[in-house]
């Protein structure tokens, strides 16, 4: 057999296929036995010009492949193998015997075919007892729809999934309360009662000031999810690390300005915090010192933040909590060398920002070395590979002797197997024959609600095993892509040309966050009295440790909804939208849950945060009002994530903007009534405040949500109702 042979075999499948005969131009009798003695020899300059073609058309093949999305080639690889078993199918009924055709040996057309896949196709594995020609039936659908319709059915995050990296990102979200703790930890213990003191307006004008930045980290998941989709199929995703660089280099400039304008108004800042002159110098002094060494550290923190966030949006998760659990070490062995030491410019508070500064520039280290370098394979598994389908072709045609890793001539081997084939073909119409009678017993069986049952468990299990294999990590991402130079180099116009449109209302998202916070600590510093302090840092501490557990749900939105909210409009976008806004739901009612459980232990465990009887009464007196904060938190935090994906930035932004003005002033109000003597003005009616504030935007959240959902149905409809029309009058234009 000979390349024409060859040809002739997958010449046969495409008739077969396509009803029609192809003409070849030679006559090829595969019934006739194989002869070696009398194969014509092909010349050399057959055998060179056959080379060059094929090889070339591998190239095309590759490039190609390459240039198509992931998702097709998947398909395309589907249906080739499809239409390839259903050449083999071809049965041919008369009055005595089914005449079916013996199954040609096929030889791949694809250029990129894996190492395994070229052991089991090589003609050196070959043998006459491996020769499979029972039937195997196929339901295909072709349509586009359907095609669609599976990718965005898996490109949707089930309530399991969501879980699943919403929790894990709740470390994430803990890395700033926790450094905060460990210091007001370090400091209380090995500084005093002063020092501690002047850590609570220190860390509120720190830790609010970084939140002005957020849109560094909003942009930054958004987009580099945006570039990893655009990127599927590719083997570097080139957009994905281009964006993940521009990100870090951009947060440099960033942060650096955020830490320069600390460092200049920080006197001012305290003293907006403070609210009055009461506070004593020293405290005073402590502070300052701890909020202008905090503010060295702020472009490592905001690369930090960029970095994290690009993990996140490329859906690696384990990456920023090793890096985090490196911070908080290098943190916690710095509060123990720095803070109890005498120095005023390295012990106390401002020992406690020394060693959370030097804990993230080290983390930032950390980070960059784990992102260029790649770690090494121990496993000596195969890796995919790409064959010369030239060689294997000629090595058949030609008269080389080359031997195969049994020591025997792979050509001889190959005409070996065809010589059998025919014994075996007929063996294989008997078979197929009973197959074919038995068919309407096996679609029966099918059709079966027990069969039903089995392929619905077999593809649960089989999509259950594909989510808890797929692991991605971003670990040498930026090999070779990126050093520490390039931090300090000026982000280029298009990355700061994506990022503009975050800026304003991510950061007025922010600002209306924080002018709560704001308001509340301002109004209970200045009118509220010790106890009523004391009770509210009691709270707070504790409620800044609950947030982040539904913090993480807007992440993991932002993770996820890009992907398919950036599709064209369609019924499946439709309702791939819906089915992750009841799933992101149903995971903030099962947060809310857990929030509201842990929120119920707070009167066992006042006793660890204070002896004073009045100041547990107080917080005791809180907890009803937090249950339903917490309640609820799950909802506005998932909604909100959903939002932010999905782009909604001008609706946050006008929110944002009106809770600045309306819930500073409605605190306020409580700070006139409690100045003017009002019993009922207390820490209780701070927090009522705040619960209504929470209920407002849990029910304009979910509104806008389903109004966004609304819209994308009627887009979808409008859609399917266009191109049904143009259909209907296509076919009118072509009817005679």
């Amino acid at each position: 057999i000979g390349a024409s042979a060859i040809l002739a075999e997958n010449a046969a499948i495409l008739s077969s296929g396509g009803g029609d005969t192809i003409d070849l131009g030679f006559d090829l009798n595969l019934e006739s036995p194989i002869n070696p003695a009398t194969v014509t020899d092909v010349s050399e300059d057959a055998i060179e010009g056959l080379k060059v073609v094929l090889a070339a058309s591998e190239e095309a093949a590759a490039a190609a492949e390459a240039s198509m999305p992931q998702e097709l080639v998947d398909h395309l690889d589907e249906l080739s193998v499809v239409a390839l078993k259903n050449a083999t199918n071809l049965i041919t009924t008369s009055d005595d015997e089914v005449d079916i055709p013996p199954k040609p040996e096929v030889v791949p057309t694809i250029a990129t075919i894996t190492a395994p896949q070229q052991e089991q196709q090589s003609p050196q594995t070959l043998n006459a007892d491996e020769v499979s020609l029972a039937p195997v039936a196929f339901d295909v659908d072709l349509s586009e729809s359907s095609v669609k319709e599976k990718t965005l059915d898996e490109q949707t995050p089930s309530v399991r999934k969501i879980l699943k990296f919403a929790i894990p990102a709740i470390g994430v979200w803990l890395c700033g309360p926790i450094l905060s703790l460990i210091d007001t930890s370090a400091v209380g213990v090995l500084s005093g009662t002063v020092q501690q003191a002047a850590l609570n307006p220190a860390v509120a004008v720190t830790d609010y000031a970084a939140l002005l930045i957020a849109f560094l980290y909003t942009g930054t998941t958004n987009m580099v999810a945006s570039a990893q989709q655009t990127d599927r199929g590719t083997k570097d995703m080139p957009r994905t690390a281009k964006m993940m660089i521009g990100a870090m280099r951009m947060s440099t400039y960033v942060g650096a300005g955020l830490g320069a304008f600390l460092f200049v108004f920080a006197r001012p800042l305290l003293r907006g915090i403070i609210g009055n002159d009461a506070i004593g110098p020293a405290v005073f002094a402590a502070a300052l010192k701890y909020v202008r060494i905090r503010a060295l550290g702020m472009p490592a923190a905001a690369v930090l933040g960029s970095t994290q966030a690009a993990c996140l949006g490329m859906q690696d998760i384990k990456s920023p909590l090793y890096v985090l659990g490196a911070a908080a070490i290098i943190n916690f062995l710095g509060d123990m060398l720095f803070v109890g030491h005498s120095n005023p410019l390295i012990g106390g508070t401002a020992g406690a920002a020394w060693a959370t500064v030097i804990s993230q520039y080290a983390a930032l280290a950390f980070f960059i070395r784990w992102l260029s370098d790649k770690a090494t394979k121990t496993t000596n598994e195969d890796q995919p590979g790409v064959i010369n389908l030239s060689d294997a072709i000629l090595e058949m045609t030609s008269k080389s002797d080359k031997k195969d890793c049994n020591g025997k001539n792979r050509r001889q081997s190959f005409r070996n197997v065809m010589d059998t084939f025919k014994g075996k073909a007929l063996d294989a119409k008997r078979k197929r024959s009973t197959l074919f009678q038995n068919k309407g017993v096996v679609q029966n069986i099918r059709e079966s609600s027990f069969g039903k049952a089995i392929r619905r468990r077999k593809e649960t299990t089989t999509k259950s095993s594909t989510d808890d294999d797929d692991s991605f990590s971003t670990r040498g991402f930026l090999k070779n892509r990126f050093t520490t130079r390039d931090l300090f180099k000026l982000p280029d116009a298009e990355t700061r040309e994506k990022f503009a449109p975050y800026v304003l209302p991510v950061t007025s998202t922010q600002v209306g966050r924080v002018s709560g916070y704001v308001a509340m600590a301002h109004v209970v510093a200045s009118s509220l009295g010790t106890v009523s302090m004391a009770a509210q840092q009691v709270i707070v501490s504790i409620f800044y440790c609950l947030c982040p557990i539904a913090d993480s749900l807007s992440l993991t939105a932002q993770s996820f909804v890009p992907a398919i909210a950036e599709k064209e409009s369609s019924m499946e976008k439709s309702a791939a939208m819906k089915k992750m806004l009841v799933n992101f739901l149903k995971a903030g009612a099962i947060f809310g849950g857990a929030m509201m459980a842990a929120v119920c232990g707070i009167p066992m465990i006042t006793g660890f945060f204070t002896p004073d009887q009045a100041v547990k009464e107080l917080v005791n007196s809180v907890v009803p009002l937090l249950l339903v904060f917490f309640g609820v938190h799950g909802f506005v935090c998932g909604t909100e994530g959903m939002l932010l994906g999905q782009k909604d930035l001008g609706f946050l932004g006008k929110m944002y903007a009106a809770f600045f003005a309306a819930v500073p002033y409605i605190m306020l109000g409580v700070k006139r009534k409690a100045l003017a003597g009002c019993k009922s003005a207390g820490l209780s009616s701070v927090w009522t405040v705040f619960i209504g504030y929470q209920l407002a935007r849990c029910g304009l959240w979910l509104g806008r949500a389903a109004k966004l959902q609304r819209g994308t149905y009627i887009a979808a409809k409008e859609q399917e109702s266009a191109a049904a029309s143009a259909t209907t009058n296509m076919s009118a234009l072509l009817a005679p």
